[in-house]
């Protein structure tokens, strides 16, 4: 009797944050389901509210406030391990595990091989913790591998160094947004050189985040236009069958 498929869920619950679902797996990414960060107000409203998800493992990229929302982490449910680079646990304190990795060190979570990956961006959350760790994660969860980017800017040689110690990434979740004004270009990159990025690592797919949901200054969202350029971009280098976008509340199944 041939075998079922099983489907992987991915959805986007708005900016950074995304839901990776594969079998009784939930991982989550980058929590921040409240209605603002930093004081700053998310342009779009949080899908679910923090109680309706239950992880079994969160990856935090680092510590800003639009990726480590602490009203969220101590809200949602289940016994839950959280990953974050180095020196981002003294944040945290909600009584959860917390495992502070350097960079292209691994582990094993739950069955899942995990290395934490560098990242082009800027550390620290506030001036009581000004050196917190940046960086990405790439996990895997059964046979697929999965690079979750956090936030970065772009560099050939940074992505190079990626596929080096890899090999080979199924799906890629990387940035596309906050890249205005110029001056934020220093810590994001923007649609094509996410695409860039995308083809110097091969990957299988590419699941693009960090857009459409919260600024620093929100009314570049739409001055970005980060969407539209990415569809624009893959389109020229022959690469939009690759490119799978969720938008914000939504999701996708893959039958893997």
């Amino acid at each position: 009797m041939k075998k079922d498929k099983e489907k992987l869920l991915i959805r986007n619950l708005g900016h950074s944050t995304f839901l990776v679902k594969k079998g009784n797996l939930t991982i989550l990414t980058d929590p921040f389901l409240t209605s603002s960060a930093g004081g700053i107000k998310r342009t779009l409203p949080p899908p679910v509210s923090p109680e309706e998800v239950s992880p079994d493992l969160v990856f935090i990229s680092h510590a800003h406030y639009d990726h480590l929302d602490l009203k969220t982490l101590k809200k949602l449910n289940g016994n839950f391990i959280i990953v974050t680079p180095e020196n981002c646990k003294k944040v945290i304190r909600t009584g959860h595990e917390v495992i502070e990795l350097k960079d292209f060190e691994s582990t094993l979570i739950k069955g899942i091989k995990i290395i934490k990956t560098p990242a082009l961006h800027n550390k620290g959350r506030n001036l009581l913790h000004s050196d917190t760790g940046v960086g990405g994660f790439i996990f895997e969860v059964d046979s697929l591998r999965f690079y979750f980017a956090g936030d970065t800017t772009f560099s050939c040689s940074f992505y190079e160094e990626i596929l080096e110690k890899t090999l080979h990434i199924d799906f890629a979740m990387l940035p596309i947004g906050g890249f205005m004004p110029f001056p934020f270009r220093k810590f994001h990159q923007t649609p094509e050189e996410a695409v860039k990025g995308f083809k110097i690592l091969k990957a299988n797919y590419l699941i693009p985040i960090h857009f459409g949901t919260w600024h620093l200054f929100s009314f570049y969202l739409k001055k970005e236009k980060a969407v539209e350029r990415l569809k624009t971009y893959s389109y020229i280098c022959n690469l939009q069958d690759k490119v799978v976008i969720i938008e914000p509340g939504s999701s996708s199944t893959f039958e893997i």
